[in-house]
């Protein structure tokens, strides 16, 4: 089978991907969201997902994402770079390094990281992978106002000013007149992750009247492009296909027909499901939508894919018509562990305070997973007043055994606040493992926010964070410090940043620059992203420099992308641009995509990713209701993937 070396690289702490088998990967025009690379997994149970494929080995037929190199089952394992998301080895391909050969965006062989640390899982950048977006806001803040325009040239220093708007965001008549037009012309392209990409960019920029441009993609050849057109629907959000995609996560006769095939694959149907919950979550308790889903849960199925993504589904509605049947599934012993879990996380999300009793015995429940989905949804329920919920948690984090529990409860103790929870956290801040101290810290940043008491809590991480020397634990402190705006501490993160140290500590001190809005610090961030000398520290850059609305950053990112020679570095810079959401990418990012002689395929199809990004008007990305509060121990294929997009 030929091997295409991939590096795909993730921006605004969307981490670095790397070696693949194009015939088996499924990328869906994106790239990895989660963890992925090469931290081994210490102190794995029986009960974890399988650990992923050698990194840089490619990935095992019919799962994964492209250059995950993951297996069904779980996130694969490497620890995640700067501004949140992870960075994979850098195998040969793609590196940032040498001269490109052929067509622009050609990979160039590259040096490899070594793994950074001994922890797996338990990692604090995992949760604040999949957690980030809501802290983050980057759109909201890069369109806050200020000088912008449609034009290119002005962004370049070419034009005048006489084009200048108050806001970067591209109009809704911008959108429709050349972003979705081009969006349409990708979905003939001979690239199948073209066509996914394009197909779920069309669902994220697209109105109702897209809906048959994206439904006449389920006969596509491609099975990525199939899926990714059922996910596309959700994602539109319009209810008018629900009952398609209910035929589809069935596998009916009728959704055999839809598809055109003899059979429908497992992650098709699974996508199909949270495509409904995407849709449903504007309506709640849609009988159309939740009758469906809670019908899965009772059928016999060969995998778990399609009950857990109903499960996804139903929390992501918040669908309270659903509690009494999720209760009775997650005290089913007899039923899968996975399973049980997700149906306590669901409850969780759903909002329904009732269920807390029922989560608390859950809490010492046999099955691993179901402990530790206990101990996200009851963050997400309860209440400073609820003296059991925080003493059953307090319990977890100062004398817990189990690692990934005790630093889950360390953030449900800083979503729930209160005087008994920051007694816990200033604890394990001052004295627990270097992982610990970091969720602690995260956890504190946490309280501050909801609270309004950053001040005091800052004073405690920051004394912790200048005698720390562990480089991931002093970056999620250096976050936390970012997210609490402690400009204190301003002078200390800028001097990581200029050292020589960990390019990923440098990274996230960058990222903690732009939480706090420092921005006396912007010509020396701006000096990084210029200089290109660390792709990933790059990243950071940029996503620091957009955290302070400079607009700068965007002709920065466009003169990168208009003048790469890697494919590494035009799938940056492009994705870049469409996490900012400037108006001004719309144009380079589209010849870009249309560039099938000068450009690599894989660079045009994460240009066209950018493209839905940067067209799509949301705050905050339509998947990151998924991501968010998610058992990322307790994943499945589908799941996994599902996660993986952009």
């Amino acid at each position: 089978m030929k091997r295409f070396a991939l590096c795909a690289a993730a921006v605004l702490g969307m981490g670095l991907l790397y070696t693949v088998t194009a015939e088996s990967a499924w990328a869906h025009g994106g790239n990895y969201r989660g963890p992925a690379g090469q931290v081994p997994p210490t102190g794995r149970t029986p009960s974890d997902p399988t650990p992923p494929a050698t990194p840089g080995g490619g990935s095992t037929p019919g799962g994964g994402s492209v250059g995950g190199g993951t297996t069904p089952g779980g996130p694969a394992t490497s620890a995640p770079g700067p501004g949140g998301l992870p960075v994979g080895p850098r195998a040969a391909g793609g590196g940032p390094t040498g001269p490109a050969a052929g067509p622009r965006g050609g990979t160039t062989p590259g040096g490899r990281r070594k793994a950074a640390g001994v922890e797996g899982f338990e990692r604090w950048e995992f949760w604040w992978a999949y957690n980030r977006e809501p802290f983050l806001e980057l759109k909201s803040k890069i369109n806050q106002g200020g000088e912008s325009t449609q034009s290119l040239d002005y962004l370049l220093g070419k034009g005048d000013k006489d084009n200048v708007q108050d806001t970067t965001r591209p109009t809704n008549t911008l959108v429709r007149e050349s972003v979705v037009p081009a969006l349409i012309e990708s979905l003939s392209d001979s690239f199948f992750d073209v066509r996914a990409a394009g197909v779920i960019a069309l669902g994220k920029v697209g109105e109702k009247s897209e809906i048959p441009n994206i439904i006449k993609m389920f006969k596509d050849e491609n099975k990525q492009v199939r899926e990714s057109s059922a996910l596309a629907l959700g994602i539109l959000g319009d209810p008018e296909p629900v009952p398609q995609l209910v035929e589809i996560m069935n596998e009916s006769r009728e959704g055999k027909k839809i598809l055109g095939r003899s059979s429908i694959l497992n992650r098709t149907r699974a996508f199909a499901a949270i495509a409904l919950g995407l849709i449903g979550q504007h309506s709640n308790d849609n009988e159309s939508i939740v009758n469906p889903l809670l019908a899965t849960l009772d059928r016999k199925e060969a995998k778990k894919d399609v009950p857990i993504c109903a499960l996804v589904s139903l929390g992501v509605m918040k669908a309270k018509s659903a509690v009494p049947k999720l209760v009775e599934i997650t005290v089913d012993t007899n039923r899968d562990q996975i399973i049980r879990a997700h149906a306590v996380v669901a409850l969780g999300k759903i909002g329904d305070t009732s269920v807390i009793p029922h989560l608390q015995r859950a809490m010492r429940d046999k099955d691993l997973q179901v402990r530790r989905s206990a101990i996200i949804a009851l963050g997400k329920l309860s209440n400073p007043e609820d003296k059991q919920t925080i003493n059953l948690l307090r319990t977890e984090a100062e004398r817990g055994k189990e690692p990934q529990g005790k630093n889950w409860a360390l953030i449900s103790l800083g979503q729930i606040g209160g005087k008994d929870a920051r007694m816990t956290l200033l604890k394990n801040l001052d004295k627990g493992q270097k992982s610990t101290q970091a969720f602690a810290g995260l956890a504190l940043a946490i309280m501050s926010r909801n609270e309004g008491t950053s001040a005091d809590n800052a004073k405690y991480v920051y004394e912790v964070f200048k005698d720390l020397k562990g480089d991931s634990a002093r970056a999620g402190l250096a976050i936390a410090l970012g997210l609490m705006k402690y400009k204190p501490a301003k002078n200390d993160i800028l001097e990581l940043m200029r050292g020589k140290g960990d390019p990923d500590l440098r990274g996230y001190c960058a990222v903690s620059l732009g939480l706090m809005e420092a921005r006396e610090t912007v010509p020396e961030i701006k000096k990084v992203l210029s200089s290109r000398i660390d792709p990933d520290f790059q990243r950071s850059a940029a996503t620091a420099l957009g955290l302070m609305g400079d607009k700068e950053v965007v002709g920065l990112l466009t003169k990168i992308l208009t003048t790469a020679k890697t494919e590494y570095e035009i799938s940056a810079a492009a994705l870049a641009l469409g996490f900012i959401g400037d108006v001004s990418a719309i144009d380079p990012l589209i010849e870009t995509v249309k560039d099938k002689t000068g450009v690599v395929d894989l660079a045009r199809a994460n240009a066209t990713t950018a493209l839905g990004i940067v067209g799509e008007d949301r705050p905050l990305p339509a998947l990151h209701v998924v991501a968010i509060d998610n058992n990322y121990r307790a994943l499945v294929d589908s799941l996994n993937e599902l996660l993986s997009i952009n």
